[in-house]
Order: C-alpha cells, then structure tokens, then sequence
C-alpha cells in the first residue's frame, strides 16, 4: 500500500512586507504596506523603541541579541 500526499505549491515571493501582528502595526493594523505607508510605519515603530531605554532593551532582547540581564549575547560560536 502506498499512501498519496499532496504537495502544496510554494507561495510566490513577493517584495511586499507582511508586519508581525506582534508588532501591532498602528497605520493599517497588520496589513500588508508597501511604499511611504511600509516608510511610515518604521519609522513610527522605531520612535517607539528608542523612547527609552528600557523599551530599547526589550526590542533587543526580544530580537535575540541581548540577554535579558542587559549583556550582548555571543551570536558566533567558535
């Protein structure tokens, strides 16, 4: 007995960006935004990190290269 299995076709890649909804996207709540609204969106995102210092922190601990103590994490093992 064989058992079949469908195969689904990869999506196409497009030069769209999809915003997480963990980000929460404030301009079109998670749609995807292409053009100056994707410009926008950044840089408002970005104002929102850099407000302090602690908002920083967690962005680059959630990103994965700081340690939830405030060290820099080893990236390159060697």
């Amino acid at each position: 007995m064989s058992i079949a299995t469908t195969h689904k076709k990869p999506a196409k890649s497009t030069t769209r960006t999809r915003i997480p909804k963990s980000i929460k996207a404030g301009i079109l709540g998670g749609q995807m935004l292409t053009g100056q609204a994707l410009l926008i969106d950044m840089q408002a995102y970005h104002k929102k990190v850099a407000a302090t210092p602690e908002s920083a922190m967690a962005f680059l601990t959630r990103l994965g290269v700081m340690t939830s103590d405030g060290k820099a994490k080893k990236l390159i093992r060697g």
